[in-house]
């Protein structure tokens, strides 16, 4: 038994050319519409005048996919015609054409854009974009194709520079966050500006990180007239040369405060393995059995809770409390640690002006230190008292933050990447980048359809 029912179909290429003729029909287990351009008014799309005498010549058929959320595929076949028409005693050629449908490659607009969406903002890849438009939405279409398909889709997008324009006329553009990804499968260094309001704005690959490139990458943004107030960078030197080679004194320079922890944390890290492994090497070497496995505990007990002795104290768990209650306990050195860090955290984070923090500094260089290796902390006092000046410019600046965005962009780009093979060169990059600024800042979406305006590109 079967049952007929009649539902109202429309899509995009449907409402966007209400002068070209359509039927439909289920045909070989395909449902095919039949989109009839020869019947447009081409003296209006070509903007003629009426009474221009059009001289017509072959007929053409073609089959186009579409995006299916039915049982069955969704194809087009378009119907054109070419023709031509005299101006200036020459002849103009032009081919009918439905709007929304790209002939060269066979496929909708809105496959398109859905097939790139999902490439670059789901960053799925190219092999997966593929399985999922087959299983979920009836159509057929090859990696090198998706490919392609990016690439076309990129060109019709503003320049990277005109978007960033854009960005800045919709929100304006005061702060800089600057850091560089390391392309996965490549030796390219890649830098990475973001701004205030979690926008990237840009991504472009350099040959070295030093300051006679990092310095044309920020003068781009200083000749599209972006005004800077302030810009958060990691410790790399370069950076800041470069920062005041184009934007001067009158710029405010914020070292983010994870990269200070994380600048501290590695040459403490140091010595709380180098401890590890001197209660490890003693442990071999005593004869004592219950202090051999004291030793050996507690060394096991350094190593197992490696993370909780650099962890902050509101951020730690009853239980990991309690462990690290037990290890300073057993080993009164790792409570200087913990004093230390103490130390480190209440220059940023409980002060209030650049004189509360001087305070604390000098607080931190007067505890005492473990006297058989007292490098790592000496390291981390050298470091703080060299970088002191821009790693507390929030405490001086109005509106300046202690904490950095630029980490969150590498963390998207990463996402980005994974499965894209056009991450590995600066034009695939590029094109990504855009698309993404595109879907994410600029309205971008998969359906334009006549009835709403269109978004920005």
């Amino acid at each position: 038994m079967s049952l007929c029912v009649t539902v109202q179909l429309s899509t995009e290429v449907i409402e966007s050319n209400h002068d070209c003729a359509f039927s439909s029909g289920y045909e070989n287990g395909v449902l095919m519409i039949t989109v009839d351009t020869r019947a447009q008014n081409v003296h209006q799309r070509l903007g003629l005048w009426t009474q221009t005498e059009l001289h017509w010549a072959e007929e053409h058929e073609f089959e186009v996919q579409e995006l299916s959320g039915l049982a069955w595929p969704i194809r087009y076949r378009v119907l054109t015609r070419d023709g031509y028409y005299v101006k200036d005693g020459e002849r103009v050629h032009f081919t009918t054409h439905a709007n929304g449908l790209d002939a060269k490659r066979s496929a909708s607009e809105v496959l398109m854009r859905a097939a790139v969406l999902l490439f670059v903002v789901a960053g799925i890849g190219y092999r997966r974009v593929s399985w999922l438009l087959s299983q979920l939405f009836m159509v057929e279409v090859s990696k090198s194709s998706l490919q392609r398909w990016v690439t076309a889709l990129a060109e019709t997008l503003p320049s990277g520079d005109e978007i960033i324009r854009m960005l800045n006329e919709k929100l304006p553009i005061h702060e800089g966050h600057l850091d560089e990804l390391f392309p996965r499968g490549t030796d390219a260094c890649v830098l990475v500006l973001k701004d205030e309001h979690g926008r990237i704005l840009a991504a472009q690959q350099v040959k070295k990180r030093d300051e006679p490139h990092v310095v044309p990458f920020l003068e781009r943004f200083k000749k599209l007239g972006i005004a800077f107030n302030a810009f958060y960078i990691d410790g790399w030197k370069a950076y800041y040369n470069a920062i005041r080679s184009v934007f001067g004194q009158g710029v405010a320079i914020q070292y983010d405060y994870f990269h200070i922890l994380q600048n501290a944390w590695r040459h403490l890290w140091k010595w709380a393995v180098k401890r590890r492994r001197t209660h490890k090497a003693r442990s071999e070497k005593v004869k004592t059995p219950w202090y051999k496995e004291k030793l050996k505990s507690l060394a096991k007990s350094l190593w197992e809770n490696r993370y909780v002795l650099f962890k902050a104290q509101e951020r730690m768990t009853q239980e990991e409390k309690e462990q690290l209650s037990d290890i300073v306990e057993a080993d009164k050195e790792v409570g200087r640690l913990r004093s230390f860090l103490g130390g480190i955290w209440h220059i940023f984070e409980d002060s209030h002006d650049e004189q509360e923090a001087r305070k604390a500094l000098l607080e931190l260089k007067a505890m005492p230190l473990d006297k058989q290796n007292p490098k790592p902390f000496n390291k981390v006092l050298g470091f703080l008292e060299e970088n002191f000046e821009w790693m507390t410019a929030y405490l001086r600046h109005k509106g300046v933050k202690r904490n950095s965005l630029a980490e969150s962009g590498m963390r998207v780009l990463r996402r980005l990447e994974i499965q894209h093979d056009g991450f590995r060169t600066q034009e695939g990059r590029d094109d990504c980048l855009r698309i993404y600024q595109a879907v994410k800042y600029l309205g971008w979406s998969v359906h334009r359809t006549a009835s709403k305006p269109a978004p920005p590109p």
